[in-house]
């Protein structure tokens, strides 16, 4: 596989790629660094934004500007100005749990995920958002609640949990926002993969691409949760992925550095660089919040 290292700066903690149909443009978070940055592909210009708070996630708004996800709290903002608008956070203790990975769904309510404070205990859950800023608790006894895809014309929500390894699928009503029919869709402890699921997208052909921290590789599923591809990646620990470009036909990866030895980052000179690929199909566009 072909892959290009697009010219921007490594981060400590590249997460959540974002892409924004309304901007063309990618954004992706530093968490350790406190960045959110913002690719434009047309120009390739790159720029930064330090922020006062770890970032968990970015998502573009319909009515304009991005909702910012911090580790304890929400905000929206322009990627351009200076002004921070807090919003109020309900349901979410943040003494024992942190916000993860978000997404938001085809009608535009957020779903956001906590991880345990300590990366232990199953004390995370996942939460919906909606559009009156409203938040409710749709699964618990999490650890690291991850990646968040939805497949099947957005009739499945495809939902990480990477401390014990796991991909759960779920049947979803689009138009209540509700899930059910909770099932394993990839074990990676049962099948000693030794690989740590993080954050995924689905393709236009109903393909979930799952980046695999600690594996080298970024993986594609099918809908019935068969190995179908697999691109090892020339860092050890890739993040998430995302679709993106003009014509969604780009697949963008993020990776880290953090946790890597002195004599690791030495041999893994790409590891915090963000990648871009071609592998023969196209994206979907992400939804944007709506509230």
């Amino acid at each position: 596989m072909n892959w290009k290292v697009v010219d921007a700066p490594q981060t400590v903690l590249g997460e959540g790629p974002m892409w924004s149909v309304r901007e063309q443009s990618l954004y992706w978070i530093d968490i350790v660094s406190r960045q959110i940055l913002r690719l434009r592909p047309e120009t390739g210009k790159v720029e930064l934004r330090t922020l006062p708070y770890a970032p968990s996630a970015v998502i573009p708004r319909a009515s304009g500007g991005l909702l910012l996800v911090t580790k304890k709290g929400m905000a929206t903002l322009h990627f351009d100005r200076p002004e921070l608008t807090s919003l109020p956070v309900a349901l979410v203790d943040f003494s024992k749990e942190v916000f993860n990975d978000a997404k938001c769904d085809s009608c535009g309510r957020l779903w956001v995920g906590t991880r345990d404070l300590h990366v232990s205990q199953p004390t995370a859950a996942l939460f919906r958002m909606d559009r009156d800023l409203s938040m409710h608790r749709l699964a618990s006894n999490l650890v690291v609640s991850n990646g968040i895809a939805w497949g099947e014309a957005g009739r499945v929500m495809y939902h990480v949990d990477s401390k014990p390894g796991r991909i759960d699928a779920y049947d979803f009503d689009p138009t209540e926002g509700k899930l059910s029919n909770r099932r394993t869709f990839r074990d990676y402890a049962k099948q000693g993969a030794g690989a740590i699921p993080d954050g995924c997208v689905v393709d236009a052909e109903g393909g979930l691409w799952v980046a695999e921290v600690g594996d080298w590789h970024i993986r594609r599923y099918a809908p019935d949760g068969q190995l179908v591809r697999e691109i090892r990646m020339p860092f050890q620990k890739p993040t998430s992925v995302m679709f993106g470009g003009p014509d969604l036909a780009t697949l963008y990866v993020t990776s880290m550095r953090f946790g890597l030895t002195e004599s690791a980052l030495a041999d893994q000179p790409l590891a915090g660089s963000l990648l871009q690929l071609d592998v023969g199909v196209r994206g979907l566009p992400e939804h944007v919040f709506a509230g």
